[in-house]
């Protein structure tokens, strides 16, 4: 039986999805992004990163994906409204506690559920920020549900981004880490991350090191191309790790204009907060360079210096992106 699935009306606008390889940096929004006006409290989806790439590999059908994300998106946003399922753990990016205003999910306790909280959302005078993994990779998948959205793309250069990969332990982690959520698969015995489901035998026979640096490079070859075949280029902002955290007054000006938004007084205390601007030791990289040649194979390797250098040079053909 075919079923055609339904679309509730879209309650929850003004979606922003700050997206990127995992250690690409988006963790400096996590207070900076709330303190804007307008803004919410930061969040993740969970839910979000293991439909999209389902979706790619073909086991969930698009009509019921775009149906539960409608409705799933729908219910944060009222819940939002009504402090429901709030975080106050304090060290948690997404606590509460870390919102420059907490006060006003404290007051949110006691308002009335109901129509008026649904009128307050289709007034779209709230800004609802996610931190995601890996959507650019299946942008094309993802634009299908129909979300309205728009998402600042993060990139960091690859050898700090891969070695940060390798030293937070995601070479081995996602054999048997419970602490992972991304959505895995199973090969002959072996739980492994979605991404490596078409080379799923080789990448177990690669070590931790070359593990991380082939999954990265396949996510960033995908994430580039689906990026460069946008269809909704109004949708994205283009940002470096490296421009925003050493020419920070100029990126902030950029995002704002880019989410029609503005500082805050709270702005300042969190750019100092997430160490905004700083400076870069080029000599730190040239380090984990000599690390990388002495731990993968040299095709690995040439393949990564490869990236790099597309990286260095015109941000992999992005920059008309920006």
């Amino acid at each position: 039986m075919s079923i055609e699935f339904g679309m509730q009306e879209n309650i929850a606008r003004n979606i922003v999805l700050i997206d990127g390889i995992t250690r690409c940096g988006k963790s400096l929004f996590s207070g900076i992004l709330p303190s804007l006006d307008k803004f919410e409290h930061i969040r993740f989806i969970t839910l979000l990163e293991h439909v999209v790439p389902a979706m790619s590999l073909g086991a969930i059908n698009p009509s019921c994906a775009r149906s539960m994300l409608r409705t799933l998106m729908n219910e944060i946003a009222y819940d939002t409204l009504l402090s429901r399922n709030a975080n106050f753990r304090p060290s948690d990016q997404t606590g509460i506690l870390n919102y420059p205003r907490p006060q006003v999910y404290m007051e949110r306790l006691t308002q009335e559920e109901g129509l008026p909280i649904i009128e307050k959302l289709r007034s779209c005078n709230y800004h609802f920020p996610f931190q995601t993994h890996d959507i650019m990779v299946n942008l094309n998948h993802f634009d299908s549900l129909d979300i309205d959205y728009k998402m600042i793309a993060m990139y960091r250069h690859p050898i700090d981004n891969i070695y940060s990969w390798f030293t937070r332990g995601w070479g081995e982690r996602f054999l048997d880490d419970p602490q992972s959520f991304t959505l895995s698969i199973s090969h002959n015995g072996n739980i492994l991350p979605w991404y490596c489901a078409n080379y799923a035998e080789e990448w177990l026979t690669l070590n931790p090191m070359e593990r991380c640096v082939r999954t990265a490079l396949d996510l960033l070859t995908r994430s580039i191309d689906q990026h460069k075949k946008s269809q909704h280029t109004e949708r994205i902002l283009t940002l470096t790790f490296e421009d925003f955290v050493q020419d920070t007054d100029f990126q902030m000006k950029r995002i704002c204009s880019f989410l029609e938004t503005s500082t805050t007084p709270w702005t300042p205390a969190y750019l100092a907060e997430a160490r905004c601007p700083r400076i870069l030791d080029p000599k730190d990289r040239t380090r984990k360079l000599n690390e990388f040649k002495k731990g993968i194979s040299s095709e690995l390797f040439d393949k990564l210096v490869e990236f790099s250098k597309q990286y260095e040079h015109g941000l992999y053909g992005l920059l008309t992106k920006r």
